[in-house]
Order: C-alpha cells, then structure tokens, then sequence
C-alpha cells in the first residue's frame, strides 16, 4: 500500500469515530421512515434530519454571516457561491455527487476534527486535491473557482499554527521551486493549465513545506 493509500485509510477511519460521522449515519438512517410517515415515498430528503445534516455538511453551522450572507459585491461573494454550488452537487447521483461528497467530508473532518498539526495540514492538502478535482470534474466556473480558492485557504490556515495554505490559481507558469506536476502533466510543458492542490509554506521563514501540484 502507498503512503497515498495509508493517508487516506488513517483520514477514513479518524472521520468514522467523529461527531459528523454519526450525524450523518443517524440522519441517512431517518429518512426511509420520513418518507413512509409522509405517505409521498419520493424519497426526496426534505425532512428535518437531511436538512440539518446538509447544513452543517457545507459548514452552515461554522461558516459566519460575512460568507453565508456575502452579497455579489463583497469580497467573499466567491466563497458563497462555492459552497452554494457544492450543496447542490450533494444532490447528483454518480460520479460528481461522490466528488462533492468526499470533499464536503473531507472539509468537515479538517475543521471538526481534534488532530495535531502535521494531521492537519497533511488532510488540508488531501481536501485542497478534491477541491480542484470537483471544480474540472463538475466543469465549475473557473473563475469562481478562482476566487473563492484563496479565501478558502485563508481560512482553513486559520486552523492551522505553523504554516499556511496558498492557492496558485493566477499563476501559469510552472516553477520546480513551488511546483509539482500531476501524473498526468505534460512534463515538457511549463504552461500550467490548472492547479491541483493548494501550496503550504512555513509560516516563519516562508519556506515551502509542501509543494503545489499542477496540471501542465
């Protein structure tokens, strides 16, 4: 097995014991007999249960009013618009409802979740991938994407002591500094024509701790 796949076998089994894990287990489980006490069988999910649990699954509960609310002319009108896009995909079958799942865990696990500060960035970094697999998966709106991806790492580095997150959206040329290409890259090219994680930096001297990795 990879450290890839110990990473995330060590973040799956840390999210089954956590708090969020078992709100969700208990909500999933009510909703067979919502629909039986309100004789529609559509299986929607509007009761009560699935409504809380989609709040705090997007973070409702932690978010504050400067992004819940955010208007198109405040800076953090991005970030609304983010997590208003990943509540919807939770609602798609296939491949792009189990995109927006794992990363709308993933997010919960790394702002709910007590673990030391190697844990954390190391999830951060994992939670940052699945942002900008969703984003070209789901075809979102790169700008936005954009965006809202720099105040998202501002304030997951809020969570964080000793480094902090960047994003590296506006940056297109490739830099073996900062940089590290995905697998599926173009290892000729320097033209980067998506990122595909965030960038950590220590926080003290600057110094890069864990690269960015990019589509080239």
């Amino acid at each position: 097995m990879s450290d890839q796949e110990r990473i995330k076998q060590a973040v799956l089994s840390a999210i089954e014991r956590t708090e969020f894990a078992q709100v969700l287990a208990e909500a999933i489980g009510e909703l067979p007999g919502q629909e039986e006490r309100s004789g529609t069988g559509t299986g929607t999910g509007t009761g009560t249960g699935a409504t809380l649990l989609l709040n705090r699954i997007v973070l409702g509960d932690i978010l504050d009013d400067s992004i819940l609310g955010a208007r198109p002319q405040d800076r953090t009108f991005p970030l609304r618009l983010l997590f208003s896009e990943l509540g919807t995909l939770l609602a798609h079958d296939g491949h792009v409802g189990e995109l927006a799942f794992t990363l709308a865990s993933g997010l919960n696990f790394f702002f709910r979740a007590a673990m030391d500060g190697e844990a954390k960035m190391r999830v951060g970094l994992e939670v940052s991938r699945q942002l900008y697999t969703l984003a070209h998966d789901a075809k979102l709106d790169a700008e936005v994407v954009a965006k809202a991806a720099p105040l998202l790492a501002t304030i997951m580095t809020s969570e964080l002591e000793r480094v902090r997150f960047e994003s590296i959206d506006h940056t297109k040329v490739y830099d073996s500094q900062i940089h590290e290409r995905t697998a599926t890259s173009d290892m000729q090219s320097a033209r980067i024509l998506r990122p595909a994680s965030f960038l950590c930096r220590v926080q003290a001297n600057n110094a890069v701790k864990a690269k960015a990795q990019v589509v080239t």
